[in-house]
């Protein structure tokens, strides 16, 4: 048996479905966003799993909340669901349990997703961001000193996205809550 990570995100509008791979979610995203690719593509991958399965969802059925303030994150939940431009994207710093990675932006790598009557919560392994990883953003995600700092960046930045998309599990938690906490 072998386990086969999924390459795609399908989600639905009123008038069919709209398939999303991988690399669209790292085009979009860029060389700055590679690992945020990453960890929407898992996020919402396990969010279609545990909140619709056997279904394709409807892009506009989705709420987020998160204490994650990173841009790339949330272009790429907006590019598969419509969220942020339509209000359904909150970004609250302060929700994040202690068990969740922090992130050198203060935030931390937890996210609430609801769909319809259900919600999940998920937090991201500690094994994947780790100490060096929050460094190594710290230290050249703003630019690197030398094209050379910068290549090995990028290259450990590729590391950091291969665990995120083949490791089978990718989440220290990741749990039902009320979907209560979504709303606004």
């Amino acid at each position: 048996m072998y386990y086969i990570p999924t390459t795609y995100l399908t989600v639905r509008d009123d008038e069919g479905p709209i398939v999303f791979q991988r690399e669209d979610l790292m085009r979009y995203s860029g060389n700055r966003g590679l690992i945020a690719s990453g960890v929407t593509f898992r996020l919402l991958g396990a969010a279609f799993e545990d909140l619709c399965p056997n279904e394709i969802p409807h892009r506009e059925y989705f709420r987020f909340r998160t204490s994650f303030p990173g841009d790339e994150v949330r272009d790429g939940i907006e590019l598969v669901t419509r969220a942020v431009l339509k209000g359904r994207y909150f970004v609250d710093t302060s929700i994040a349990p202690d068990f969740a990675p922090q992130t050198p932006a203060n935030g931390a790598m937890y996210f609430e997703v609801a769909y319809l009557d259900r919600a999940f919560a998920y937090s991201f392994d500690h094994n994947i961001f780790t100490k060096e990883w929050a460094d190594e953003v710290i230290k050249h995600q703003e630019g690197s000193l030398s094209e050379e700092e910068h290549a090995r960046y990028l290259e450990y930045k590729y590391e950091v996205l291969g665990k995120l998309l083949t490791r089978m599990n990718v989440f220290n938690y990741r749990e039902p809550i009320p979907v209560t906490r979504l709303n606004r």
